[in-house]
């Protein structure tokens, strides 16, 4: 059928009428070789190829008969998961085939209205008295067998029930025709990064699970970011890890159940001194008049946090929300380190700082409200004449009236007591010398240095801004730890044995709901992480989610153009499709094109008139997938863009979901015993994945 311009897998099966007459002369040839008028031994030969040719006519018919029962019915594909493939050289998408010309023209058929008939069989009136006579026959036990083959889903049961799907199930069966093959991504191009895009409900957490349980079977770090917080996806990923003898590398960090969460300092790591203000000062408003205040409070920020570190305190939301509110004690505090260390030359500072407390001297108006030791301090450092960068920061900032200077950072106030309250706090600012606490602390460095498997459960539906607060603070945190990785390795700052290889980590990044996450550092993150070893997956629903988040069509546009491969599933938006669409070409589909005319012969008395009736194959012109097309997918289906080959591919369904626990809390009980074990392990000090940096 190939051979020909049109394939016409729409057509009876008429195959099987040469079939049964080929059977019927071989059974002719072989029972009565006389009625052929020829001898037993040629009889028997003619039988043979007779049979041989009732085999291939049949074949055909069989597989014409199923591919177009498959363009409603789909064979199931379920397997489990220790059936999914695990390669170091390419990662498993699914089953499917590479979408060609061919693949357009057969689509294109399935909608013309003479094939009707068979693509909307279940509204035929034969389908609908094969249903009636159903309903009667499973009401009564004699007849009961018939129901069982009127309702039979197989190809040969040319009344066979249609279930209800979602979607345009010819799409895919349209590569049916030819074997379904699995659909691999190369390794190497996954650092090109991928996008994942697809409405609500139609797979994309699914086929996250499929990709990390390779991830993590591979022995990758593998880092998930879950704003809505699956427990599916959570349970899948312990599981795995467990199945992967990597139980010991799991760690969970959850807002929704922090008495078994990980703790986390967001602000606690950092390249250098201006980034934890950056992370705090991102989540402010910043539009229209808005953005004065964030630049005040990214400013106030900073110099407390150039404080702190040159005070040697680890910096934590709390640690900003003590001293943003009262900077007096830290300026006291700063001061008085730097005249301990210019002891030397003013031997009686403590002395002269006592005089002026407690001298008659009065403050300037502007600084009425603050506290004296504080002011005591300030005029000793300038009658000292000494000079500090950061002193003479924290100065000006003390110097500003102290409500004029609160309302230029009072929006800083209700971000940060809403990252500090209750459990939250308790997770996001650690306390480091707590030894009764034995939930580890974790930081991105060690995790991968470990070869972690980190998933994290913002539960955004709960509290919405501290989820998006907390993600884009640790997307904010990975990115400056890749950044560091990049130049450095993984192994800066750590001694380096004699024998190491110096290899970077494979890091695999799954950013569910990514819009909700990516903020200015996605960028360089999607630009120059690749060479960090990062291999980022985000998955979102529409474009135009993108383009809320940053406000720009040109910065979405930019972002999205980081992402190499793109695997789409059913979406709602026509512009996310011709995301897809529009970097596919136009193929030729042919057309069979019906004729006729008549006319009239007045100068031939003899002929009254002539007709004429022809069919032409013609061409048209048109995109080798239309942006409509994914709108109407099936659930569980995607068009995957890969290395610049377009292919079509149905997403596994895991069948061991009844082996999987049915709740977090069996999870929650393994990880407190393992939290409990790896705190009394006598080893502890050799595992980085454990306490970070307990000092």
């Amino acid at each position: 059928m190939s051979k020909h311009p049109i394939e016409q897998l729409l057509r009876p099966p008429v195959e099987l009428a040469a079939s049964f007459a080929y059977l019927f002369a071989a059974i002719l040839a072989v029972s009565s070789p006389g009625v052929l008028l020829t001898v037993p031994s040629v009889a028997y030969v003619l039988a043979l190829f007779c049979l041989i040719r009732f085999a291939q006519r049949t074949q055909l018919a069989v597989r014409l008969l199923k591919y177009q029962h498959y363009l409603l019915v789909l064979p199931k594909y379920e397997i489990s998961s220790a059936q999914i493939p695990v390669s170091k050289s390419n990662l498993f998408l699914g089953i499917g085939f590479e979408w060609e010309a061919i693949h357009t023209q057969r689509h294109h058929d399935c909608k013309q209205p003479n094939r009707r008939h068979i693509i909307k069989r279940y509204k035929t009136s034969l389908y609908l008295r094969a249903r009636a006579v159903e309903a009667f026959c499973k009401r009564h036990t004699a007849v009961y067998f018939l129901a069982w083959i009127i309702g039979r889903e197989a190809w040969w049961n040319p009344v066979s029930p249609i279930p209800r799907v979602e979607g345009d199930t010819t799409i895919h069966a349209v590569g049916l025709w030819e074997r379904e093959e699995n659909i691999e991504q190369p390794q190497s191009e996954r650092v090109a990064h991928t996008f994942v895009v697809g409405t609500t409900r139609v797979g994309k957490t699914r086929l996250c699970e499929v990709l990390v349980t390779q991830d993590i079977h591979n022995g990758d770090v593998v880092i998930v970011f879950d704003p809505k917080g699956d427990a599916e996806l959570l349970i899948r990923m312990w599981s795995e890890a467990v199945r992967a003898g990597r139980e010991h590398q799991f760690y969970m960090f959850h807002l929704g159940y922090p008495d078994i969460s990980c703790r986390y300092n967001p602000v606690g790591s950092f390249g250098r001194i201006t980034e934890p203000a950056s992370r705090i000062a991102s989540q402010l408003p910043g539009e229209g008049n808005s953005a004065a205040f964030r630049e005040f409070a990214w400013r106030y920020v900073n110099v407390i946090s150039r404080a702190g570190t040159e005070l040697g305190k680890r910096l934590s939301y709390e640690f900003y929300l003590k001293y943003g509110a009262d900077i007096d004690p830290l300026l006291s505090e700063y001061l008085t380190n730097i005249f301990t260390r210019n002891q030397s030359k003013h031997p009686h500072w403590r002395k002269h700082l006592k005089d002026i407390v407690e001298s008659d001297r009065k403050p300037d108006k502007s600084m009425s409200g603050r506290d004296r030791t504080a002011w005591a301090a300030v005029e000793l450092y300038k009658h000292y004449g000494l000079f500090d960068d950061v002193a003479h920061a924290l100065i000006k900032t003390f110097e500003y009236e102290k409500s004029f200077y609160d309302k230029l950072v009072a929006s800083l106030f209700p971000l940060l007591e809403k990252l500090c309250s209750g459990a939250t706090g308790k997770l996001l600012s650690p306390d480091y010398l707590d030894l009764t606490d034995k939930r580890p602390i974790i930081d991105w460095k060690s995790i991968i240095r470990q070869g972690g498997i980190v998933y994290i459960g913002l539960d955004a539906l709960s509290d919405p801004e501290v989820a998006s607060a907390v993600g884009c603070s640790m997307f904010a945190d990975l990115t400056s730890t890749a950044g560091t990785i990049y130049k450095f390795g993984s192994d800066h700052g750590l001694f380096v044995y004699e024998g190491a290889d110096g290899k970077k980590r494979k890091v695999c990044l799954h950013l569910d709901e990514f819009n909700e996450l990516a903020g200015k550092e996605f960028v360089p993150m999607a630009n120059k992480a690749g060479g960090a070893g990062f291999q980022l997956t985000a998955y979102t629903q529409t474009m135009s989610d993108i383009i809320a988040r940053f406000g720009d069509r040109a910065r979405a546009g930019q972002v999205i153009g980081n992402l190499g491969s793109i695997i789409m599933l059913r979406v709602k938006e026509l512009e996310t499709a011709e995301l897809l669409t529009s970097q596919l070409p136009d193929v030729d589909v042919n057309n069979i094109v019906l004729r006729s005319g008549a006319s009239d012969s007045p100068g031939n008395p003899d002929v009254d008139f002539q007709s004429r009736t022809e069919q032409h194959i013609g061409t048209q012109r048109v995109p080798l997938l239309h942006p409509g097309d994914l709108t109407r997918l099936p659930k569980g289906q995607a068009f995957a863009f890969i290395g610049g080959k377009l292919f079509k591919l149905r997403l596994p369904m895991l069948n061991d979901e009844k082996s999987l626990p049915k709740d977090i809390s069996t999870i929650a009980n393994a990880m407190r015993k393992q939290y409990r074990s790896s705190a009394n392990d006598e080893n502890w000090a050799r595992m980085p994945d454990r306490w970070s940096e307990a000092a």
